[in-house]
């Protein structure tokens, strides 16, 4: 973003006040703002958005064909003039800041680790954009969602089954992690969770194999775009032959790229890849 008072320059020397701004119109910067635009704001209202609203791990890409696409710089989002401009970090560091400061309001999507935290997300953009009743209806559709996931969990005392997570980096995910929160709240227990020194590490082959997970998650795997580096720990023949054995979920990447309430759809997937090792018991190496 240019400093405010370059911006202010150019701005009067096209003719556009910092105050100009058209009736009930939102824009978004960055592709998780755009599935907030995309599921709350009617078609008419919404002014642009981000150019990778259309991408394959954008959940609404669906929705955002034929919508203008905007690159996040305050020139273009000051000469739409938006009522409401929706971000989570498109525009970089004071783009907030600078873009309120010529009269245009900016709603901040926090980057959530919890359930809590996209539901908040939620209700909050949908507040500021005037789609309170939208907002509360999406929050309430995924606690019923998970309501029914916790209540078709076995009542008795046996341990929940143990869940891997892995990327096609062969990277997994501790503690303190969103992906944490959705395989606890799919009622597994994350196998990685207290592994490494960052919530972020490489998959350890070695525990692998001392103790095999019950699942596999598998997120991103569905990229058309993905570079997969051959030596990546994902490509190891052990793992490869663990992912064959075991019952495995892949997920697909537009309900993981962003922490919202979408994210249920995957919670749903693994819920029911736990239920199915109840219904038929998983072979063991070599039988």
């Amino acid at each position: 973003m240019k400093s405010a008072s370059a911006l202010a320059f150019w701005l009067l020397a096209c003719g556009v006040s910092a105050g100009q701004a058209a009736a009930q119109t939102v824009a978004s910067l960055d592709f998780c703002a755009d599935q907030y635009v995309l599921a709350l704001a009617d078609r008419d209202d919404i002014v642009g958005v981000s150019p990778s609203a259309e991408t394959e791990f954008s959940y609404f890409a669906e929705k955002a064909a034929g919508l203008p696409k905007i690159r996040p710089t305050a020139e273009e989002v000051l000469l739409l003039a938006p009522d409401l401009v929706v971000r989570q970090w498109g525009g970089g560091y004071g783009a907030g800041t600078l873009l309120e400061r010529f009269g245009v309001p900016v709603i901040q999507i926090s980057f959530a680790v919890t359930l809590e935290e996209t539901r908040e997300n939620l209700l909050r953009v949908g507040a500021a954009m005037g789609k309170r009743e939208r907002a509360t209806s999406l929050a309430e559709a995924m606690d019923a969602r998970l309501a029914r996931i916790v209540a078709a969990r076995s009542k008795g005392t046996e341990p929940l089954p143990a869940a891997l997570y892995v990327t096609p980096s062969g990277t997994t995910s501790g503690r303190g992690t969103f992906v944490h929160e959705v395989l606890t709240a799919a009622g597994v227990t994350n196998v990685s969770a207290d592994l490494g020194n960052s919530p972020w590490h490489p998959i350890r082959l070695e525990a692998l194999a001392l103790a095999p997970p019950d699942i596999i998650v598998a997120g991103f795997f569905d990229l058309r775009s993905r570079r997969l580096d051959n030596w990546s720990l994902s490509q190891h023949y052990f793992l490869q032959r663990q992912m064959a054995r075991l019952p495995v979920t892949f997920i697909p990447s537009r309900q993981l790229a962003c922490a919202a309430w979408f994210v249920i759809d995957a919670i749903e997937a693994i819920a029911e890849t736990r239920r199915s090792l109840t219904r038929a018991p998983r072979s063991m190496p070599g039988e």
